[in-house]
């Protein structure tokens, strides 16, 4: 297109400069003085008539030259400005290409999520429908446990009904023969009283006279006089325990007033410690409990002291070193409680003069107990100054909340 145009243009311009023209062959007729010598008159107005409109196609022709040429200006102009048009719009389309390209590589990674997406709901309903068919598995499985427990239930329920019937009659007998001995039980119990009065006095008299007989010889043989003692003592209190439980026996036969009973027990208990302390002619008490004051989880070795006392008669445990020295000779119990810290297992032994007698363990065997429990208790006839005291064996650490990790002892008899 640009070509033709060009063409156009140069032909308008050789038409313009030129000048050519079909009437005059070729020769410049811009002059009107015309050689007329051999021609008349006529050719000579036809030929004028001819140049006269030669000239205004002439000019017409220039006219429509220039307005041609202004045209292909305007043209020009308008092509430059579709080229910059082009190429911006070019630049759009490669812009619009990349974001394409862009958009292209969205959608592959899009549809790759979406099938990883669809892949993942798949398996998660397959794991819903899993759960469901286990769900309902467990409903039947609880449901025909409700009704085998519904059916057991039933069963317990008639034979309670039956148990119940069972013991109503049976307290209705109860409840009469209760009320018959109530009528002869305060007789009954003068009568016991009576003669546990009359084996006290007699045994005091005895006692007494044993007294008297142990002062006259005291000076001969002290041992002799403490043995006697003993013997009399543990008589009487066989005597009186013996008593005691003859008459707590019936009185739980006979469902009577425990208020009563245990005012009657308590001034029996009275009347003999009373007794024992006058046959010993002074009390030797000795007994003590004493626990830790806070807790450990890292004890490991060595002696478990208990600093914080409880009790400490006769002051034979040392809280500072937590060891029991034997203040007489004689029978003591021991025991000792060490709660465990945590999970953890601890062992523990009593022992006496640095040798083991018994041995305590809270261990827990499946790892979920927490806080176990190891308790253990010792019957040991010592000397007057053995020690006695807690050493660890096993394990590590131990528990304090209140009073819960102790060790207590006292005197039974000497």
């Amino acid at each position: 297109m640009k070509q033709a145009l060009v063409f156009t243009l140069i032909f308008c311009f050789l038409i313009q400069t030129n000048g050519l023209s079909i009437f005059t062959d070729s020769s410049d007729n811009s002059s009107t003085l015309l050689d007329i010598s051999d021609t008349d008159s006529k050719t000579v107005d036809v030929f004028r008539q001819l140049l006269n409109q030669e000239t205004i196609i002439r000019m017409s022709l220039v006219k429509n030259v220039h307005a041609l040429m202004k045209d292909m200006l305007d043209l020009k102009k308008s092509m430059e400005t579709l080229e910059t048009s082009q190429q911006k719009t070019d630049v759009e389309v490669a812009a619009l290409k990349q974001e394409v390209d862009k958009l292209k590589r969205q959608n592959q990674r899009f549809e790759l999520e979406h099938r990883r997406y669809e892949e993942t709901f798949r398996a998660v309903t397959e794991n819903f429908t899993k759960i469901d068919e286990h769900i309902q598995q467990v409903v039947a499985q609880l449901e025909e446990e409700r009704e085998n427990f519904e059916t057991n239930t039933s069963a317990v329920l008639e034979d309670l009904k039956v148990e119940v019937r069972y013991l109503s009659v049976t307290l209705l007998d109860l409840n009469k023969h209760t009320l018959e001995i109530d009528k002869k039980f305060p007789e009954m119990i003068e009568e016991k009283y009576e003669q546990i009065s009359l084996r006290l006095n007699t045994s005091v008299e005895s006692l007494n006279s044993d007294i008297m007989t142990t002062n006259k010889t005291m000076l001969k043989s002290m041992s002799d006089l403490e043995h006697s003692q003993i013997i009399i003592q543990n008589s009487i209190s066989v005597d009186i325990n013996k008593t005691l439980d003859d008459l707590l026996t019936e009185v739980k036969q006979s469902k009577y007033d425990q208020l009563q009973l245990s005012s009657t027990v308590s001034s029996l208990k009275v009347f003999r410690m009373n007794l024992t302390k006058n046959m010993c002619g002074k009390s030797k008490n000795v007994a003590f409990s004493a626990s830790v004051s806070s807790y450990s989880s890292s004890w490991n070795s060595g002696t478990l002291v208990f600093p914080s006392v409880i009790t400490n008669e006769g002051n034979g445990y040392n809280p500072s070193n937590g060891i029991f020295t034997a203040p007489f000779d004689g029978t003591y119990v021991f025991f000792v409680n060490v709660q465990s810290y945590n999970k953890n297992t601890i062992y523990v032994d009593i022992v006496l003069n640095g040798s083991t007698k018994v041995r305590t363990m809270a261990f827990s065997s499946s790892g979920n107990d927490y806080y176990d429990a190891g308790p253990n208790l010792v019957v040991l006839t010592i000397q007057k100054g053995d020690a006695v005291w807690v050493r660890h064996y096993s394990g590590q650490g131990y528990y304090h909340d209140s009073p819960i990790t102790t060790f207590s002892g006292f005197l039974i008899y000497m």
